[in-house]
């Protein structure tokens, strides 16, 4: 069925419809006239009734009730309700008339029924859920349709999608309201027997999504299925009244959604204006969906050959006290922003846009990926404890050993290869394999500050072609260390490094880009992946 907003009638149109609607009371209708009924309808979601709609009507007189939920259907030709329901012959008999839609079967006989429930599924349309009454008093019978103003009893919810990511929508789904209604005076009441349902919304266009709920008071949270991948949001706590509309406009970017609730009116009475629940998701797992939530970031995960939980984004948080950098000179700032190739291709750039920054992570020197401020290391037994460390990884993950990277694609410098790694090719770990399972590993590039001396970095990301090529990632594992004075521990640590990974992707074909372990120097800023502990 599809129900749109008639406007309100001028007062002048609604006068000549009462003025049609009775007979003179000398005149004795026969009783073949039927009762029709000619729908106003004030704030519905869609444009009219369609054929086959159907309403239940309840007659009442003085003398008693005329007719108790009789079924009228919608024809579009004349415009008006109608079925086998005939007027009584009394035509100086008033009556008193009561509506609604959609027609159910009421045990009770009417005039409404006692609950009524929302599809959870709305998936095919919001009609079904979309409860409207309508009443009119003094009412004569008539050879004519009787004009009968119809409103809204439940709430309806819209969803505005700007899709910033190009993703495919698979659909959005509203989280965290009771889909029961009791139903009492004609008023309508959440049903305290039910508890909260997931609402499944429908898609009216490309970018608009709605769903019909029951008022209540509600935290909603909304979920939307990007790239096959749910990212959600979740909002203020809000009194949601009948027959208003509450908007969000929500924005889809790479790896999250930025949402925006309002009461702006777009056929229904305005419901006032809701806000985004700011408070700050520290962590939210949902590992059989394959993402977790981080600092409010998205991450998606893989289940890898290995038998472990990876990351398959780098990560992008940015911990308390460190601003991140975008200058060489800024050898110990910890954090700094990605890199990409400029305009040209020509040379490798920092980039601070918001989603270069969500594709490619910031790059962590080792001690602030380890958990800890830049020039906290000052000895090989402080960097040997640092094995498996949570680093800034969220909780129940940490920073990857050389174990796992060894378990993982096989080849390592300075490590015996692991032949029977799943993602070792028989020469090197593949990147092609790594990313059939979903790892989504690329070169990212990294900033080489060789050593504690050292007062400017360099790009360090082999150019070749229009991309960058080569990259570091930061690991956990104690690799080696150099001295001040070669060979003297007491001269002071001038370098630490630590195993991570290395992948090169400066060949032809993606089936010959690589992904080994290597030596990382501990100054050196590069991206993060974690892996998840085992349990």
């Amino acid at each position: 069925m599809k129900k749109y907003l008639f406007l309100f009638l001028a007062a002048s149109a609604l006068t000549l419809a009462c003025s049609r609607e009775a007979l003179n009371p000398s005149e004795k209708p026969a009783a073949n006239y039927p009762v029709q009924i000619d729908p106003i309808l004030t704030k519905v979601t869609e444009t009219d009734f369609e054929n086959g709609d159907a309403i239940g009507l309840t007659v009442t007189r003085q003398r008693g009730a005329w007719a108790s939920n009789a079924k009228l259907v919608f024809d579009s030709s004349t415009g008006a309700f109608a079925g086998d329901l005939l007027w009584y012959e009394e035509g100086a008999d008033e009556a008193e008339l009561f509506a609604y839609y959609p027609y159910v079967n009421l045990e009770s006989g009417g005039p409404v029924p006692g609950r009524f429930n929302v599809a959870t599924d709305q998936q095919s349309g919001t009609s079904s859920s979309d409860l409207i009454f309508g009443s009119k008093n003094g009412v004569l019978p008539s050879a004519h349709a009787i004009s009968m103003e119809f409103k809204h009893k439940l709430s309806r919810v819209v969803i505005n999608v700007t899709n910033n990511a190009g993703y495919t929508i698979g659909g959005l789904t509203l989280k965290g309201s009771i889909p029961g209604a009791d139903i009492s005076d004609f008023e309508v009441l959440v049903n305290p027997d039910l508890g909260p349902a997931d609402i499944q919304m429908f898609k009216a266009s490309a970018t608009q999504y709605q769903a019909i709920v029951v008022p209540q008071t509600v935290a909603f949270e909304v979920e939307i299925n990007a790239a096959g991948v749910p990212m959600k949001q979740k909002m203020e706590e809000v009194t949601l009244l009948s027959g208003k509309q509450y908007t969000i406009n929500m924005i889809v970017n790479p790896t999250n959604i930025k949402v925006a609730l309002s009461g702006a009116v777009a056929n229904w009475d305005n419901g006032g204006v809701i806000n985004p629940d700011d408070s700050e998701i520290v962590f939210e797992e949902h590992l059989d969906e394959h993402y977790f939530i981080y600092h409010n970031e998205y991450y998606y995960t893989a289940d890898m050959k290995d038998g472990r939980i990876w990351m398959a984004d780098n990560l992008r948080y940015v911990p308390d006290g460190f601003t991140p950098s975008s200058d060489l000179t800024a050898v110990t700032a910890g954090v700094f922003y990605p890199l990409a190739l400029n305009a040209d291709s020509s040379e490798i750039e920092f980039v601070e846009s918001a989603d270069m920054i969500a594709s490619k992570g910031y790059l962590y020197q080792a001690e602030v990926a380890l958990g800890l401020n830049v020039g906290d290391l000052t000895t090989v037994a402080q960097a040997e404890a640092l094995e498996g460390a949570q680093g800034i990884c969220p909780p129940g993950w940490h920073v990857p050993t050389i174990a796992e990277i060894l378990a993982l694609v096989g080849k390592s410098a300075g490590r015996t290869t692991v032949t029977t790694a799943p993602y070792y090719d028989g020469a090197n770990g593949s990147i092609a394999l790594l990313n059939a399972d979903g790892f989504n590993m690329d070169a990212f590039g990294s900033i080489s500050i060789q050593d504690n001396t050292k007062t400017v970095g360099t790009f360090l990301g082999v150019k070749y072609g229009n991309r960058i090529a080569s990259g570091m990632f930061c690991g956990s594992s104690y690799a080696g260390v150099t001295y001040n004075t070669s060979g003297d521990e007491t001269s002071g640590i001038k370098n630490l490094q630590f195993y991570g990974f290395m992948p090169m992707t400066n060949k032809a074909t993606e089936a010959e880009y690589t992904c080994n372990g290597t030596k990382v120097s501990y100054r050196i800023a590069s991206p993060l992946r974690c892996v998840r502990n085992e349990e």
